[in-house]
This record gives structure tokens, sequence and C-alpha cells, in this order.
């Protein structure tokens, strides 16, 4: 509930369960015949069901009934691969076949990365933070689909654990927002190019 009995504490929302609230009702079954999962994955996801606690599967069940962009790696993989994903994401990204299952999703940031400056600088880290201590995640990232198009990917990552509790895979799912702005990026995702006016304001003054 969003509401609290005076002298309750305040409950953090974790990114579990943001994502569990913003699940629509209407929505039908999960698709029973793995019909929404790429062809081109890597593991199957039945085998992920059968290695993934019961309270895991439910929640995976919940979140494929959109039938929504959502990929998988194993948490161990230091690459971070994708091993297996969604019909949407890869049609939705818009790459080419077998250019993003096997690969790290950090393609779609089209070398925006770890930049003095750059929005994504600071989301990775909280992804590599994550990644370092098995917990769930959220992050806005700027993203490129395969047309080059920039678009804002709130990118959940969700940690996903067998029945004794380690951790096995990470589920990323992704929503499509505006882009952020960053600071030496234009909001078509080019580089921002400086104008005469702000040339002038930064050009020191000729000593005489």
């Amino acid at each position: 509930p969003l509401f609290r009995r005076m002298g309750e504490p305040i409950k953090k929302w974790t990114p579990r369960d943001i994502l569990n609230a913003e699940l629509p009702p209407h929505y039908p079954p999960c698709p029973s015949d793995w019909s929404d999962v790429h062809p081109d994955s890597i593991t199957p996801l039945s085998e992920v069901y059968e290695n993934i606690c019961d309270d895991d599967v439910a929640l995976f069940n919940q979140i494929r009934r959109p039938k929504g962009a959502w990929l998988i790696s194993v948490s161990s993989d230091l690459t971070h691969k994708i091993i297996t994903a969604s019909n949407k994401f890869v049609t939705d990204m818009g790459y080419n076949d077998g250019e993003l299952i096997g690969h790290n999703c950090k393609k779609l940031q089209n070398g925006v990365m770890q930049k003095d400056g750059e929005w994504n600088s600071i989301e990775n880290k909280k992804l590599t933070d994550a990644f370092k201590t098995s917990s769930d995640v959220n992050v806005r990232l700027l993203n490129f689909k395969g047309d080059g198009r920039p678009f804002g990917n709130s990118l959940t990552i969700l940690v996903l654990r067998d029945k004794d509790g380690s951790p096995l895979y990470h589920l990323g799912v992704i929503k499509v927002v505006a882009p952020p702005v960053s600071p030496s990026l234009s909001s078509d995702g080019n580089k921002r190019s400086t104008s005469s006016s702000e040339e002038s304001t930064t050009k020191k003054p000729k000593k005489k």
C-alpha cells in the first residue's frame, strides 16, 4: 500500500517492489509455450525456470505477461553476455540477428560509457556495485537502437536465485523512457557543438 498508519516507519521501496507495482493486472496469463522467447536464445528459458526458486519463477511469470523487453545473463559470468532474451527486446532494439544475444548489452550504449561528464558513467557505477553485491538495482541509461536513434532505458536488474538463495542469473527488464540529457550530447545523441557565442565567452583576452 502507498499509505501508512501514523507512527509506522516509511517503507523504502526496492526495485523489485516498484517493478511489481508497475505491472498492470489486465494483461493475459503468462505464455505457457515460450512463444515470447527469442529463438536465438542460448539457454532455454525452461532450464532457467528449473534452476531458480519458486518466488522468482512467479515474479518472472508476472514480468512476461505484457510480453515486454527482458534479457538474462549468468550472475557468475563477468562478461554479462546475454544468454536468453524476449522477442520484443531483440526486435525493439533494431539490431541484426546475432548482434545482441551472446554479447554484453553495453553494446546498446554505443560507446557512451565511463567518460567524464557523461550520464552513463554514474549509472554504470550503480550497475557495477549491484553486480558485486548481488543486489537488485534500477538505472536510467542513455542507449541507442540499431539505427543510431537514442532512447532512455529504465533498466531494472533483478537477481534470480536458486532454492538455497544463491544468485544464479541477472534478469534485466527494459522500459523505454525519455533519453537522459548528457552534458556533452544533444537530444539526438550526437556530440554537442560549441556555438560561436559560447566560444567567445571562453576565449581568453589577448595580451596587449
